[in-house]
């Protein structure tokens, strides 16, 4: 088990990362200061608490095409039970403006967490990232394997009878790792032009709602375009 992603927390106060997230989800200029002050409450507790962790996986064997070139792992990857706790704090005190700011920032924090991933298994093995499956996200990956995998992976995240992850800002796949230089995964959309891609956000609202786990409300539901 690895502590999440040091240099993307460094990157998590900057200027230029806040800026990014207001523009994207349409906060007013005038916001910005809030916004900060939100994420500099976040950034103690992850850097306690968040972590990502991998192991081999031996889906292959029972589900996908066994390819000479290709392995798969497991993964996760969890911001902390102490995002879910501030959080908590902000909503049961009414300010739900500050639980939507953690919210987002947590989900695009979790974002880039993909494109670092696929740049560790770049520089630490003889493969790169191909693709990602989500459990509940494609009929070879149902929902009920989630328990088996966060067993094999770790015990830092739970789930309930509804599948619902603890802690919330947390993520579970299977990533699947090639040596063919034709196919790469670049992340989940993150600065990528490869529309054909399968794991394509836009088009596919299951790996949507899957890429951050995280159990929301209508309104949150419909603010991030899932609920019909």
């Amino acid at each position: 088990m690895e502590h999440f992603f040091p240099a993307l927390l460094d990157e998590f106060i900057s200027a230029d990362f806040l800026e990014k997230v207001r523009i994207k989800f349409h906060f007013e200029k005038e916001q910005t200061a809030q916004i900060r002050r939100v994420a500099e409450e976040m950034l103690p507790a992850m850097r306690e608490e968040a972590f990502w962790v991998r192991k081999a996986s031996s889906v292959e064997h029972q589900r996908l095409p066994n390819a000479s070139d290709t392995a798969y792992e497991c993964a996760a990857m969890s911001l902390g039970r102490g995002i879910d706790l501030l959080q908590e704090s902000f909503s049961e005190k009414g300010l739900l403006s500050e639980s939507y700011i953690v919210e987002v920032l947590a989900g695009e924090l979790l974002m880039r967490g993909y494109d670092a991933y696929n740049r560790y298994i770049a520089e630490h093995t003889d493969r790169h990232v191909a693709r990602y499956h989500f459990p509940g996200s494609e009929d070879a990956f149902p929902l009920e394997m989630l328990p088996e995998l966060l067993k094999d992976l770790t015990q830092k995240i739970t789930c309930n009878a509804a599948f619902c992850m603890q802690p919330k800002k947390s993520v579970v796949f299977v990533a699947e790792l090639t040596q063919d230089e034709n196919v790469h995964c670049k992340g989940i959309c993150i600065g990528c032009s490869n529309t054909s891609c399968p794991n394509r956000v836009e088009e596919n609202d299951l790996i949507r709602k899957r890429m951050a786990d995280m159990p929301l409300t209508y309104g949150y539901s419909r603010i991030f375009g899932i609920a019909r």
